[in-house]
């Protein structure tokens, strides 16, 4: 590794050494103010890019080159020495602080490594070689006092354009995985609009017409065209065309006879105006830059997806067909234990037949799945003529529901033995079952009937109203108070009192029949409708009314399977000649 480096040294020291000789004597002849102070300073742009592209192999041949052609324009060994060592440092300090913020060699990677690049990786260095190279010139006599800062920016200018236009576009062009890979055709357009650049530049700095935007179009479109080789090569020409331009004394930057500008000062001025130029044609490139790599990248992660996808179809495939039997077997054993479930739910409702006294029954609960949330009960008492009736909804559907409605069943035993203390029976049940509520609530309805007198009774929590049709239609609407079942607040459940005449019809009932929707469409079915549709057929015997009912709402629903919730529907008819006032 040692003879390595050796060798390297041995290649590339007389090669940067002679480079840097050649650079510098562009610059000295732009070296106005003084002889040794520039406004265009190439040789630290090329120093930057050998230390991009070979590394701290190129430090001695940079340091021997500046060295080499400061003395060789002024023959003072201090101050070629301590040039040569600011500008070898100001190239090291631009390349350390462009590794160190974008952890890459390349200023045109990025629209933030280029933000970097042109301040915080071109500034530092610039400054510190202007420091070091202004006071020796001042320390040994050759500035004098009242020229340091004119020449202190002059030297600072130049340092920048070196870095800024050169480094860019010797990086891209001899970078060896940055080769100009295109057709020939390409090539010759890229040689057409350099030339097109060089015109526009020369007409634009030149006294004959103010047209000094003229290039700006020709760089934009050469920048975006040919990504950074474009992009570098356009501002090289744009640069030498103006420099030369105004050193001969044409162009709006140039010395006027009528003015009191110095070249000098004209070509510092130039160095703003390129700096605004180059910067653009730069960030146009690396915006572009990004934009490729982002689709890139996105087309690889897009390929990368879909061969995982087909690895992933192919393991998933034979799994689900593993699983896929697994799975009717215990869908299989899951519709029998919903089938035991259903008959032990089914049990909780009362029997088909129920006898009382002056009173007509119908009823029917069609869940939305095997098992649901909807019940009701019915309880006759011939020793005392009273009939009580429970009805409630559990929020949300299928097993647990199912379990919550098992436990409300369990809670009816104050009812059961005390069949007319409807509010207290309510809020027994809120005592009962809160410890399983939780996220749950329940709506529920009670009524009781002496039906030797015709006496209603009715209370609720957050139920449905008690409709009543009147034999001749009249509609009837018992609307108590009484406030949800949940476990954080009472049912606060009133009763209300109703005499029944003969053939008032009784209907109680759950959500789903008035909120069964068409396929497709949020238009439900409504209680306004259900209960017209009841009315109009008051005539026929409860079980008549109760089928046209069902068969209405599943037509409606869409069938069977379509249904988006529980159905629970009780008739009750007074037959008796209710003697209450």
């Amino acid at each position: 590794m040692k003879s390595i480096r050796i060798w390297q040294l041995a290649i590339w020291t007389p090669v940067l050494t002679i480079g840097y000789i050649i650079c510098s004597k562009i610059g000295f002849q732009l070296a106005f103010l003084n002889s040794q102070v520039s406004p265009v300073w190439p040789p630290e742009g090329m120093g930057l890019t050998a230390i991009m592209l070979i590394g701290k192999t190129s430090v001695p041949g940079i340091f021997l080159g500046a060295f080499t052609a400061n003395y060789l324009n002024n023959p003072h060994i201090p101050t070629a020495l301590l040039i040569g060592i600011g500008n070898t440092l100001s190239s090291v300090l631009n390349f350390y602080l462009l590794f160190r913020l974008t952890g890459r060699r390349d200023p045109l990677y990025s629209t933030k490594g280029l933000l970097y690049f042109l301040t915080l990786c071109t500034v530092p260095g610039s400054a510190l070689s202007t420091v070091i190279g202004v006071s020796s010139l001042y320390f040994w006599g050759f500035v004098p006092a009242e020229a340091y800062w004119n020449t202190f920016f002059t030297w600072f200018s130049g340092e920048l354009q070196g870095f800024i236009i050169v480094a860019p576009l010797l990086y891209v062009w001899l970078h060896p995985s940055e080769r100009f890979k295109t057709n020939l055709f390409a090539k010759v357009e890229l040689i057409f609009w350099c030339i097109i650049i060089y015109i526009a530049g020369r007409i634009a700095f030149s006294d004959a017409l103010p047209l000094l935007f003229l290039p700006i179009p020709f760089v934009i479109l050469t920048s975006l065209r040919f990504s950074q080789y474009g992009a570098t090569l356009a501002s090289a020409i744009l640069s030498f065309t103006a420099v030369t331009q105004t050193v001969r004394g044409e162009g709006v930057f140039a010395m006027k006879n009528a003015g009191d500008l110095s070249i000098n000062d004209s070509l510092i001025y130039l160095d703003a105006f390129l700096f605004s130029i180059n910067g653009i044609s730069y960030f146009l490139v690396t915006i572009s830059k990004e934009r490729e790599r982002a689709q890139k990248e996105a087309v690889e992660s897009l390929e990368v997806l879909n061969r995982l996808k087909e690895i992933a179809n192919e393991v998933l495939e034979k799994k689900v067909q593993e699983r896929t039997k697994v799975i009717e077997q215990q869908k299989q054993e899951i519709d029998k234990q919903l089938d035991v479930a259903k008959r032990i739910q089914e049990s909780l409702f009362p029997n088909k037949v129920i006898d009382a006294d002056s009173m007509e029954i119908a009823f029917r609960n069609v869940p939305m799945m095997k098992v649901g949330g909807d019940l009701f009960d019915i309880q006759w008492r011939p020793e005392t003529k009273e009939l009580g009736v429970f009805i409630c909804d559990v929020s949300g559907h299928g097993i647990p529901a199912a379990f919550l409605s098992a436990l409300v069943k369990m809670s009816l035993d104050h009812w059961s033995r005390k069949l007319g203390h409807l509010t207290q029976s309510l809020e027994h049940i809120r005592t009962q079952i809160t410890p399983n509520l939780k996220d749950h609530f329940v709506t529920a309805s009670m009524v009781h009937i002496d039906t030797s007198t015709g006496k209603l009774q009715f209370a609720r929590a957050g139920h449905f109203p008690l409709f009543i049709i009147k034999k001749s239609g009249t509609l009837v609407s018992l609307k108590p108070m009484g406030r949800i079942i949940t476990p954080f607040f009472s049912t606060m459940s009133e009763e209300e009192t109703y005499p029944l005449q003969q053939d008032d019809l009784i209907v109680l009932i759950t959500d789903g029949l008035t909120e069964a929707r068409q396929p497709d469409s949020i238009q439900m079915f409504g209680e306004d409708k259900l209960l017209e549709l009841i009315s109009s057929n008051r005539s026929k015997k409860l079980t008549d009314i109760r089928d046209v009912v069902f068969d209405t709402i599943l037509d409606y629903s869409g069938g069977m399977e379509m249904i988006q919730d529980d159905l629970t529907l009780v008739l009750l008819r007074y037959k008796g000649e209710g003697v209450l006032a």
